[in-house]
């Protein structure tokens, strides 16, 4: 069993498409379906069963998948401990986009002053699956603002809180009014078009609150778009297209400015955890929690 047949295997196992992980690994699909038959045959046992065109990990597979992402993770270790300064770092961050901009750059710069030559992967996914790549071994970290069951390893430490804030750009009728730090009564602000997520981008929320945060039953928006991405909704928002609801942390070091809204006495407070699994077998890794 070689190193790069664990890696081959750990690629296929992630996307369950032996095309994708080859354009992942840079590698022909020809070499990752001979090292997983050369896996298959050393231990005995299928990995892969096939559904149509579609390959899915056996129970067998799942196992192994645990484990591998065990000995992958080891043997970074060592190299980065004993390795002489030779070896490379390479970080893997899970979690929604809003959270990697921000808090996930933070951390990658906090690891960067220790290795100062490491490199970072972020994936930009949902709270469940951000957590789930850790759990798999696919991520090294996740960022999420839902709650964490601290079992099998997992552990989670809170990096920031975030108040979500009603925000304008230049050009909107409403931010001259923000600009002089004025209160406008939130019947006012509902007569305005807002832009608002289409899935979770902005991480987990409370009940009854829309993917924004926002209270819609109490207080229905008119929400005249509807996006998947975070640079979009940011975008409508500079331009003064529309008021969008974001964390306060996204809006540092924008043109955005907040309005003092009155009236509405609901808001959307978060907590951004950074979560691991058995942190404590990695040197680098223990070092962040």
């Amino acid at each position: 069993m070689e190193m790069f047949e664990i890696r081959y295997f750990l690629a296929v196992a992630r996307f369950e498409n032996i095309h994708r992980a080859s354009e992942k690994l840079n590698a022909s699909p020809a070499s990752l379906s001979k090292a997983i038959s050369r896996l298959e045959s050393e231990l005995e046992t299928k990995l892969f069963s096939r559904e149509g065109r579609n390959i899915r990990l056996t129970v067998q597979g799942r196992a192994l998948q645990k484990r591998a992402a065990e000995i992958v993770r080891l043997e970074e270790d060592t190299r980065l401990e004993i390795g002489g300064g030779t070896s490379v770092l390479r970080v893997v961050m899970a979690g929604a986009e809003v959270l990697l901009s921000k808090t996930g750059m933070a951390v990658s710069q906090i690891i960067k002053k220790k290795y100062p030559g490491a490199q970072f992967e972020f994936h930009a996914v949902g709270d469940e699956e951000a957590v789930g790549q850790v759990k798999r071994g696919e991520a090294h970290l996740a960022l999420t603002t839902a709650e964490v069951s601290h079992y099998g390893g997992i552990v989670s430490k809170v990096m920031s809180e975030t108040e979500f804030q009603t925000v304008v750009g230049a050009g909107h009728p409403l931010y001259p009014a923000a600009k002089a730090r004025k209160i406008v009564p939130v019947e006012t602000v509902l007569k305005y078009g807002f832009v608002s997520p289409c899935h979770p981008l902005l991480g987990k929320v409370g009940p009854h609150q829309s993917l924004d945060g926002w209270r819609d039953d109490r207080f229905p928006r008119k929400i005249e778009y509807l996006t998947s991405s975070l640079r979009l909704m940011e975008e409508f928002v500079t331009t003064g297209k529309a008021i969008a609801y974001l964390p306060d942390t996204l809006c540092e070091n924008t043109s955005l400015i907040a309005l003092k809204v009155s009236g509405c006495p609901y808001t959307c407070l978060q907590k951004v955890k950074l979560v691991a699994k058995n942190p404590h077998e990695l040197t680098w890794l223990s070092q962040l929690f």
